[in-house]
């Protein structure tokens, strides 16, 4: 018999951030001279001269500053290009990578200054080098310069011993600057185009370079869609403004799915109840199938649209929701136990649909059903997303997410070429990062032939997991309105499957939406994740989700699995009390593994910097030093560590929404135990801009413990944590259905 899954109710407490800045120093290796000195003072000079030969459209300059390197915030340059007043971390506008193989790409990041800020560096510069020339022999090395703290040596070149220290450090993390120039549009008809955000509004720009208003249509504040004329005039005159640009992505095309007639035979299903309602965006449903009692339809085509598309496709909406209602019913093999579904389904187009008309549904669609948390959008894009920057339409999903109580499954989007080698990036909105993105395997657990890859930014794990979704010889069953039960593959049609147990999960279950994602992540990573190939992890994310809702909220008698929730108010938020069962022994016989989810806020004008928030996670044994010994090795955040941001983001994934860590290494060992310390977990809080985006914020955290000898201590943690006052809650499958059911029913008041 399997264990429940425990509902943990720890008591968190906020902790400040320890450290506090000291002045900075050159690291290891790092080192700067005078020719790098001179090489940066040219560049800044033909900036200037650049914008001075150039007609004056905008009140300050917009410079890019190359990087040697992948940049943590806190390592970007401070004194250079600083303006009086504010920091030089307030002037970005974007950041993207250069072009580089093999994952050695580095930070390219935008500012946006004054010219009499650019006059000041330059100055500055100037008596940098003076006193690397005076004092250090023309360079300036960790060993000569590092300890040289003493007044002295700075008070005779006029400025601030800081404020030279500061110009040295800068100098030795930058490899140039230069004048943003994006010139190369990609062979489409319509484009994309994104401003860099300035004090000049994106109409009052055009209007000055003479373009008609009805060339163009607004994406937001800064984006507007242009004809192929207009955007090769635009990088002719002011390319240096243009921040993003790509194909139109406003035409988004259907999955390639020739379906197959399995039979004409008509299933058989009870009326609907109280069952949950899951959202579906998607081309319109049929009324005219046997689930349509089952089925909301709202139709969100306007005449317009209607008369424009001429067709009135409802295969693709019909399929989709027929797997929500009643996949089980129609595909016996793929039964997760979830029981069926009620739909709202709103058909927002027939064939194909601009990506402006369809996010502005999608934003109306949402604020008008609050009452609905799970959205299934089985709708993507054929062409690739960008290595730069995340897509229009999923910054759009992320928004929402963000803001509203709500999670969006979307399909990861289908490579239909005929016989492919290499395999493309997803389209979007499957680069929406707070989504759930599911992509396709075969029955056998190999990835689809259709399948497409992540990685989202060079860095984001997407897809998030995969699901059964057929392939072109081996389809899944779907029901369509003119051919009855259909033989289909897609990742259009995987992606239900994950609504249903995350709805089942948020509205059943009663979980956040941040302890579901959770779920539905650690259940298909499992204890195996670390040790798959990393194409199978850009193709099939986080793994394969189990296919009984029970193997999601059950584990095995071996195992200790429990969830967490809280909220992030501060730079740290802790338990270190954790209490673990020991063995005979006085050590931990157990492996650990633990998955982190929360919805942060996003910019997509940060370019690669998207995220605008961090929550870093550790979980392990507290050493007898204070500390938690984490179970991933994470020390980034402790005193005194120096892990850069590239070795950060590859090896604890810093900056992404969704945290995976596991120890398997020596897993027939057991732990030693530092006297009487528990375990801990803590998670830690980081802000990308210097506006905070918000104190608070929710997360989720699913933890399992396995029992390296098989055996059951679950009730010795059940009762550990409740001496300590905790509320522990079992997870009990069919208990919470009876609530749901109760909660459900209408009371009639005589």
């Amino acid at each position: 018999m399997n264990n429940p899954l425990l509902q943990v109710k720890l008591r968190f407490r906020n902790e400040k951030n320890p450290n506090r800045p000291n002045g900075r120093k050159l690291k290891a290796h790092a080192k700067t001279t005078i020719e790098k000195i001179d090489t940066l003072s040219g560049d800044l000079r033909a900036v200037l001269l650049y914008y001075r030969n150039t007609p004056k459209l905008l009140k300050n300059i917009l410079v890019d500053v190359h990087y040697n390197d992948i940049i943590a915030k806190s390592n970007r340059i401070i004194q250079l290009l600083k303006p009086s007043g504010r920091t030089t971390n307030d002037q970005v506008v974007g950041a993207r990578f250069s072009d580089a193989p093999n994952g050695l790409e580095n930070h390219i990041i935008t500012y946006y200054v004054d010219e009499q800020t650019i006059t000041k560096t330059l100055h500055e510069l100037d008596v940098a080098r003076s006193f690397l020339c005076e004092k250090l022999d023309g360079v300036a090395t960790p060993e000569n310069f590092n300890e040289l703290n003493s007044d002295i040596y700075y008070k005779e070149y006029g400025l601030a011993r800081s404020t030279i220290r500061n110009i040295i450090v800068d100098c030795s993390v930058l490899e140039s600057f230069s004048v943003p120039n994006l010139s190369v549009a990609p062979e489409k008809d319509s484009m994309l185009i994104t401003f860099y955000k300035t004090e000049l509004p994106v109409a009052t720009l055009l209007q000055k370079l003479g373009v008609d208003d009805i060339r163009y249509s607004f994406y937001g504040n800064d984006t507007i869609s242009a004809t192929r004329d207009l955007c090769e005039l635009l990088i002719e005159q002011v390319p240096y403004l243009i921040s993003m640009i790509s194909s139109d992505l406003s035409k988004i095309s259907l999955d390639d799915n020739k379906s197959e007639t399995q039979n004409n035979d008509v299933p058989s299903i009870p009326a609907p109840g109280s069952e949950p309602v899951i959202g579906v965006i998607d081309t319109l449903c049929s009324e005219q199938v046997y689930f349509s009692d089952w089925v909301e339809n709202v139709d969100y085509i306007d005449e317009y649209e209607k008369l424009m598309q001429r067709t009135d496709n409802r295969e693709h909406g019909t399929q989709v929701t027929s797997i929500i209602v009643d996949g089980p019913a129609l595909n016996p093999w793929l039964d997760d136990g979830c029981g069926r579904f009620r739909v709202k389904h709103f058909g927002v187009c027939a064939d194909k649909i601009s990506t402006l008309r369809l996010v502005k549904k999608i934003k109306e669609i949402v604020s008008r059903n609050p009452e609905i948390h799970v959205w299934n959008l089985s709708l993507g894009t054929e062409d690739e997303v960008s290595r730069n920057f995340i897509s229009f339409d999923a910054s759009v999903l992320d928004d929402i997410q963000a803001q509203r109580n709500v999670v969006f499954v979307v399909s990861g989007t289908n490579d239909n070429r005929p016989q492919h080698t290499e395999v493309l990036r997803v389209g979007s909105p499957a680069d929406s990062l707070n989504a759930l993105v599911v992509n396709s395997v075969r029955r056998n657990g190999a990835p689809a032939s259709y399948s497409r890859k992540g990685a989202i930014l060079s860095f984001f794990n997407k897809p998030d997991v995969s699901y059964y979704g057929g392939d072109y010889d081996e389809r899944i069953i779907a029901y369509s309105p003119s051919h009855g039960k259909e033989e289909v593959y897609g990742t259009s049609f995987a992606a239900p499957w994950i609504s249903r147990k995350l709805c089942y999960l948020i509205d059943v279950m009663g979980l956040s939406r941040e302890v579901a994602k959770a779920l539905i992540i650690d259940s298909a990573a499992g204890w195996e994740y670390k040790t798959s190939g990393y194409l199978q992890q850009e193709i099939m994310g986080y793994g394969i989700v189990p296919i009984d809702i029970h193997d999601v909220l059950e584990s095995k008698r071996e195992e200790i699995r429990f969830v967490v929730y809280g909220t992030s108010e501060s730079y740290r938020t802790v338990n270190y009390a954790i209490p673990i069962p020991k063995d005979d022994n006085d050590h931990y016989p157990f492996i650990a593994r633990a998955t982190l989810c929360y919805f942060p806020e996003c910019s997509r004008s940060q370019g690669v910097d998207y995220t605008s928030r961090e929550l870093s996670l550790q979980f392990g044994r507290i050493n007898d030093k204070g500390y938690i010994s984490d179970i991933n090795d994470n020390v980034q955040d402790q005193s005194g560590s120096h892990v850069d941001e590239r070795q950060s983001r590859k090896d604890f994934r810093k900056w992404e929404n969704t945290k995976f860590i596991s120890k398997i290494e020596g897993r027939n060992r057991p732990l030693q135990s530092y006297e009487d310390r528990l375990w801990g977990i803590s998670i830690t809080s980081k802000e990308r801009l210097t506006s905070r985006t918000g104190s608070r914020l929710n997360f989720g955290v699913v933890i399992t413990l396995k029992e390296i000898k098989g055996i059951n201590r679950i009730q010795d943690f059940v009762r550990a944590c409740t001496l300590r006052g905790w509320i522990v809650n079992e997870l009990n499958i069919q208990n919470q259905i009876e609530i749901y059911n109760n909660n459900q029913e209408e009371i009639d008041f005589e």
